[in-house]
């Protein structure tokens, strides 16, 4: 019967893993292990609990296992305990001789499948229960051989560790150059990135996120993370992100953070908590991209889209809106030159043209904020254009408010239409009236100025160069940050209901921007505001001279033909009749037509609207230069230029005349025309 004693086994290797595979697979068979790391350690272990059999590595520090067998042998109680080397290490004859000379009861090589281990053990436990004992230690290996072969295998067993030494060195110097190559990728990010301990404190940050915030390393480390807070964000926001992070979810938000110059910007965070292996988080990483620059831009994109929702608005109203002004005002004049009106009749009629003509206005300044309008660009002094200007805006401006102008002497030239810098003016000083409470200043100025690139004004379109400046400025309450973000669009005001329309800075947006020039303001709450407006500097050419407009109709007695839509066309007819002309036209285009057809005599001019069923104006004109060669013509609309444009209208010697328009205009467009 096998007793406990014969059960337990002592294992000797210096090998921690090979102790715990052998371990477990002698467990498995029944057996009562006992463990030793080296020789010494094995003596004292077989003298506390003999055991029934010893399985020893050779090579081992501190003592090896021929020293251990050379030791056991000589224990009078532990060498019929039969001693087994097990080694993978060394399989030379030489080594299994030396082995048994020392008594060793045998020599087990190191197989790699378990269940062959176990085989070779189950092979020794049943020599043994045979009654097999160590052999007695032969003495034919001297002294001297044995200590050679020893001092061999001590030799192998250190170059050897010296070479595992070396792969476990190379491949520490592998991980410490990966982690030198992730500590470089991290610190050379373009993402700020910033890691906190669980309180929020920062322990480090990437040179990204030093950029971004403007602080030196020393100011951050050590500190903790609410000294980027802007104030913007109300607590719950915060509340929210502590709530993420510590159950260990990753926050993803935009957050406003102030530089430590005290500019605020924008930035786009994913904060992820670090766990543990209880996944309770240990510290925070926080990845954040600067987008300050991409929300200012998505800003510009949507107020874009409404300056052209708005522009297709004023394209689609503005044909038929200005017929119908066109008839009024047209009508108005016609009956001030009957010049039989009682003065209560002439107020009534006077009362119906400024009606009509702030109407009109209404209109332009839609086809302005558009940058739609049909502008006639020149070469101007623009001290010049101002101080001309100024005369009439001193009639707009209560007493107790000082409208000064200081221009620039040696003031470039810009190429602009000047009733747009007169329609700029008027926006910017009425505005600049209405905020001033009581007694106040308006300040006017001109002077050269540069954008080079890098200018945050150039990213809304001019290019980098040369720009005359005009600025207004006022002593007036000032407005908000808040409201300066809107001043620009379209129907936002500020005024109360029935005091403004909110067009007049969006009206001075689009021509700034149809002029290929910028636009910034200025303001604070008490503190006044100031508009600046950057408009490119014209490198040659003279400037044009002002055209005078004749306060008189001019006349003539020349052959109309007209083609008009129903509705303005009897109004236009008794216009050209007034002013002498013969006028012939019909119902529709076709008829005009037929009616030039049958016409025997001369017909000088063809007064036409661009657009109308059946045939428009191009098409007329097309049919009647075969019919009539030689017919000039005069085009009006009440279309927007780029509609015009794209049927081919608009070109330097086309004779147009934008609706809606007066006699005096129509005169003169008509003359002009005829006169070329």
């Amino acid at each position: 019967m096998v007793s406990e004693h014969d059960m337990r086994i002592l294992l000797v290797d210096d090998n921690d893993a090979n102790l715990s595979l052998l371990r477990i697979l002698l467990e498995s068979e029944g057996h009562d292990i006992l463990l030793a790391s080296n020789g010494e350690e094995a003596l004292l272990r077989a003298r506390e609990a003999r055991p029934g059999m010893v399985i020893s590595d050779i090579l081992m520090p501190v003592m090896d296992g021929y020293a251990l067998c050379r030791a056991w042998m000589k224990d009078p109680l532990l060498k019929a305990v039969p001693f087994v080397f097990y080694t993978a290490t060394y399989r030379t004859e030489e080594d299994e001789a030396l082995a048994r000379s020392l008594g060793a009861f045998e020599f087990l090589r190191k197989p790699l499948e378990p269940e062959a281990f176990l085989e070779q053990v189950r092979a020794v436990m049943e020599k043994i229960h045979s009654g097999l004992v160590n052999p007695a230690p032969t003495e034919h290996l001297e002294e001297r051989a044995y200590l050679r072969l020893y001092n061999e295998r001590l030799v192998q067993k250190l170059d050897h560790r010296n070479a595992v030494m070396a792969d476990q060195l190379a491949a520490l110097k592998e991980a410490e150059a990966r982690l030198r190559l992730k500590g470089a990728a991290l610190e050379a990010a373009a993402n700020g990135i910033m890691m906190t301990d669980l309180a929020g404190t920062i322990l480090w940050v990437n040179q990204a996120f030093l950029a971004m915030t403007g602080y030196q390393t020393s100011d951050l480390l050590g500190v903790n993370a609410r000294i980027l807070r802007s104030g913007v964000h109300p607590p719950e926001f915060y509340q929210e992100l502590w709530t993420t992070i510590l159950a260990g979810k990753t926050w993803r938000r935009e957050m406003v953070n102030r530089r430590k110059d005290g500019t605020l910007r924008t930035f786009q965070n994913a904060i992820t908590p670090l766990l543990d292996d209880k996944g309770l988080p240990t510290h925070f990483i926080a990845i954040s991209d600067d987008i300050t620059e991409q929300k200012r831009t998505e800003a510009e994109l949507r107020q874009a889209q409404k300056m052209d929702a708005v522009g297709r608005l004023a394209g689609g109203v503005a044909h038929d809106y200005n017929n119908m002004l066109n008839i009024i005002l047209l009508n108005t004049e016609l009956l001030f030159m009957a010049r039989d009106l009682t003065d209560a009749q002439q107020k009534h009629v006077l009362e119906i043209e400024n009606a009509a003509r702030r109407s009109a206005e209404l209109t332009r300044q839609l086809l302005a904020f558009s940058r739609k309008q049909l502008a006639q660009p020149q070469r101007i002094a623009l001290n010049e254009v101002v101080a001309e200007c100024q005369k009439m805006l001193e009639r707009l401006i209560p007493g107790d408010v000082e409208l000064s102008f200081t221009p620039a002497p040696d003031l470039w030239t810009v190429v602009m239409d000047p009733s747009q810098i007169n329609q700029i003016l008027l926006n910017l000083v009425v505005n600049s009236r209405d905020a001033i409470a009581g007694a106040g200043a308006i300040t006017i100025e001109t002077s050269n100025t540069r954008l080079d690139a890098g200018s945050p004004l150039l990213r809304e379109g001019p290019d980098p160069g040369d720009f005359v400046l005009l600025s207004v400025s006022d002593t007036g309450a000032g407005m908000s940050a808040t409201t300066l973000d809107h001043i620009f669009e379209p129907f936002f005001t500020t005024k109360g209901v029935g005091k403004g329309t909110g067009l007049g800075l969006s009206t001075v947006y689009g021509i700034v921007k149809q002029n290929h020039g910028a636009i910034t303001a200025y303001s604070q709450e008490g503190l006044g505001t100031t508009l600046k407006i950057y408009l490119p500097r014209c490198q040659e050419g003279p400037v044009a001279q002002a055209v005078e407009v004749p306060e008189v109709p001019a006349r003539g007695t020349e052959t109309i033909l007209l083609a008009e839509d129903e509705a303005l066309r009897s109004t236009v007819q008794q216009a050209l009749i007034g002013l002498g002309y013969r006028v012939l036209t019909g119902p529709d285009p076709m008829a005009v037509f037929e009616l030039a057809e049958r016409h025997p005599e001369p017909i000088h001019l063809l007064l036409t609207d661009v657009v109308m069923s059946g045939l428009n104006g191009k098409e007329l004109q097309q049919r009647l230069s075969q019919l009539k060669p030689g017919l000039k013509i005069l085009y009006m609309s009440g279309y927007t230029a780029e509609i015009i444009a794209k049927r081919g209208l608009v070109a330097k010697h086309t004779h147009f005349l934008q609706k809606p328009f007066r006699i005096l205009d129509l005169a003169r467009k008509v003359r002009e025309a005829l006169d070329s």
